[in-house]
């Protein structure tokens, strides 16, 4: 009976230490699927082409009360101002703001300043403070006439 109780907790003694081993080594690295990394809920490939940034300020709206550009200021590691026309044709997501998880298409851009598509919806409701991300999701997709 002796012999029985020690076997046992040695056991279960086992099974916890392998159990938080498993738990410790799930956490240490993020999960791989092909070379694409799990952040959040998304897929993302470390090659994408992406840029964030900080609304600085937005544009006026026009006659009809649509308002399509926005100043902004890059931010983050490596991020600098882009060329004319740079991203255009580039999906632009808001991470930060009333308009979070809103997805829409650069038409045209400048060193500090972005437009969107006359088709995309009108950015009323950005504020200065809101954060975009702005990706190069597939090249091959890019619309010389966005």
């Amino acid at each position: 009976m002796l012999l029985t109780t020690w076997i046992l907790a040695g056991v279960r003694a086992s099974a916890m230490g392998a159990a938080m081993l498993l738990t410790l080594h799930a956490a240490a690295d993020p999960m791989r699927l092909d070379e694409m990394r799990i952040a959040g809920h998304d897929a993302v490939d470390p090659a994408v082409r992406r840029f964030t940034a900080k609304v600085t300020g937005v544009g006026q709206a026009s006659k009809a009360g649509r308002t399509s550009t926005l100043r902004f200021e890059p931010i983050g590691p490596g991020m600098v101002a882009p060329k004319r026309n740079e991203m255009r044709g580039w999906r632009l997501t808001f991470i930060r703001g009333k308009m979070f998880g809103k997805t829409l298409w650069l038409k045209s851009n400048t060193p500090d300043e972005l437009t969107v598509r006359n088709t995309d919806p009108s950015m009323e409701g950005v504020a200065v403070g809101d954060i975009v991300v702005i990706e190069l999701i597939d090249p091959k997709l890019v619309d010389a006439n966005a």
